[in-house]
């Protein structure tokens, strides 16, 4: 009976700093997450008109210009939930343009993954009368067709039997592709209220695995299997999270 009641004593000293514990991350203020995206060729910054770089089938190549869409951002949880979805969430990075956003309002929590998508989805694709990211005069709708180029890699080219440009536009809805990936080490915004995670794209990973892309064979399109072979390449290694800060 002692042990009993001595045990019932021990819980009810504990229940207020369970209570406590359960306040403080209910009423935890929501973070700013940075997400900042470096474009790389293999291990080397990306620099338009600038370098020339070696493809995984053994091409050099130079790009002009690069730029892609990343959209409908979650963070998932410790847990495996979904537990943040930024809304309006389509980002235009490369180019001239911007390499940064913010994800707002993050509820405080333990995050260990980050999903996105690379294009535009299907519910915003084929309406180009859109403002921001999507506004038309960022040069990303087709000339031909209702709908947006999920990613565009322009520039030169020299193989082994010739040489010439360079045009890679990818969309369409089949090519939306969704990828999760982990995080290094787990974002803790409990303790932080403010933080980065930085992620690189590979520009030679759209060229490989699965797809071994040979620019004398193909170094253009804007339909048809080329540009979903592309999109299959851009689902396996293409981006990564490399710092978590």
């Amino acid at each position: 009976m002692k042990k009993a009641g001595l045990n019932y004593l021990l819980l009810l000293m504990a229940l207020p700093l369970l209570a406590a514990c359960s306040d403080e991350e209910a009423t935890a203020p929501a973070a700013t997450v940075q997400v900042e995206l470096q474009n790389m060729v293999g291990v080397q910054p990306l620099q338009l008109d600038a370098s020339t770089y070696t493809s995984p089938a053994g091409d050099t190549y130079v790009v002009s210009n690069f730029k892609y869409y990343i959209s409908n951002v979650k963070l998932i949880s410790s847990k495996g939930e979904a537990t943040f979805l930024e809304p309006e969430s389509y980002h235009l990075i490369g180019g001239e343009g911007k390499t940064t956003f913010e994800l707002k309002e993050v509820p405080a929590g333990t995050y260990d993954k980050i999903e996105l998508s690379i294009g535009v989805d299907e519910a915003h694709n084929h309406s180009t009368d859109q403002v921001g990211d999507l506004d038309p005069s960022n040069e990303m709708v087709w000339d031909w067709d209702t709908g947006y180029k999920f990613l565009s890699l322009v520039g030169t080219y020299t193989g082994d039997t010739g040489n010439g440009g360079l045009v890679f536009h990818v969309g369409g809805d089949v090519n939306y592709k969704t990828l999760t990936l982990d995080l290094p080490q787990a974002l803790n915004l409990r303790q932080q209220p403010n933080a980065t995670l930085r992620l690189q794209a590979d520009v030679n990973e759209l060229f490989q695995n699965p797809n071994l892309i040979d620019f004398d064979v193909m170094h253009a399109g804007g339909h048809g299997a080329g540009p979903s072979m592309i999109a299959e390449n851009y689902s396996n290694g293409f981006l990564k999270v490399v710092e978590v800060k």
